[in-house]
């Protein structure tokens, strides 16, 4: 009995150990990237918070060794909308939110050591486009196919589309409409969070909506997915694997790229999105067939009209 009592105390301390690791992990995974929520505007701010996240931005270094007190004497609000910006943003605190600064502002150095400004201009665009280039290639390799005839399916029996995205992720959504109008189906794309969550409350069973966004995380547009899948909306979400939204949506298309940490460098997960838009729209063009085809010609021909 007293071995028993021992194992079992072992255990529980062994499974608390192993927990503690992946919370861990799981708060690194999910908080890797706040810089570039900032900077894109994926999380809505209140004016307040929006002045506490320019002070961080101005000068991220400077908030690794700051006190609560003196950012938001810098930013000008109050101790309480400091915290409440952290928690917004999946903190538990100010503490951790500087140890999370800390560790991206480490591999944004890194990453600025790797492209060496100092370098000539070819030698920088080289590096940048193999970035590039890989990243491309990257999304070929590790895209799930059936998951892409699952979303084809969709789209192509869609009764309209509507492609949502913010910050980054905005130009994706308006770029999808652009592709995806020419199947005769309604398109549109949003990327305005008011604008979505009005559009969402009105769609219907029959209708798709594709969510896009790289963390899968803010807050604006879990809760739209939230809404879609009450009113009983298909779901398709360009976004992270087992993310909040991922978990929402009735098809995912991940992908494995690293996002840069670093403010100046465009996101390689947004031509990752840009990549699987373009796949998307070739094989649902394939599905419709002979039928797009007589679409194509008619679009083709008046766009003509337009050309001097």
């Amino acid at each position: 009995m007293h071995n028993f009592t021992i194992d079992y105390v072992k255990n529980i301390q062994y499974h608390s150990y192993i927990l503690n690791i992946v919370n861990k992990l799981q708060f690194y995974i999910i908080n890797k990237m706040i810089l570039d929520t900032l900077v894109n505007g994926e999380v809505k701010l209140s004016k307040s918070e929006k002045w506490i996240a320019l002070s961080v931005l101005n000068n991220p270094t400077k908030v690794i060794t700051q006190s609560i007190t003196s950012l938001a004497d810098e930013a000008g609000v109050s101790l309480p909308t400091v915290n409440r910006f952290c928690k917004k943003l999946g903190f538990d605190g100010y503490p951790a939110f500087k140890i999370q600064i800390a560790q991206e502002i480490t591999n944004t150095n890194d990453l600025l050591d790797r492209l060496n400004v100092d370098k000539d201009t070819p030698e920088v665009v080289k590096r940048v486009m193999s970035d590039i280039q890989s990243t491309i290639v990257n999304v070929g390799q590790n895209l799930d196919p059936e998951a892409i005839d699952k979303a084809t399916d969709l789209l192509a029996n869609a009764k309209s589309i509507t492609f949502f995205g913010l910050g980054g992720s905005g130009p994706v959504a308006l770029d999808a409409q652009h592709k995806f109008f020419r199947f005769g189906v309604p398109v549109v794309a949003h990327t305005d969070y008011i604008n979505q969550r009005m559009i969402v409350s009105m769609m219907k069973e029959g209708d798709l909506l594709v969510l896009i966004s790289f963390t899968g995380r803010t807050t604006e547009i879990v809760e739209t997915a939230k809404i879609a899948k009450k009113n009983g909306v298909k779901t398709i979400a360009l976004t992270s694997e087992d993310s909040p939204l991922a978990r929402l949506s009735d098809i995912v298309l991940h992908i494995h790229t690293h996002l840069e940490n670093n403010l100046h460098i465009p996101m390689t997960s947004r031509l990752a999105h840009l990549a699987i838009i373009d796949i998307l729209s070739a094989t649902v063009q394939a599905r419709f067939g002979k039928v797009f085809d007589s679409r194509k010609d008619e679009v083709i021909k008046n766009i003509e009209k337009t050309r001097v």
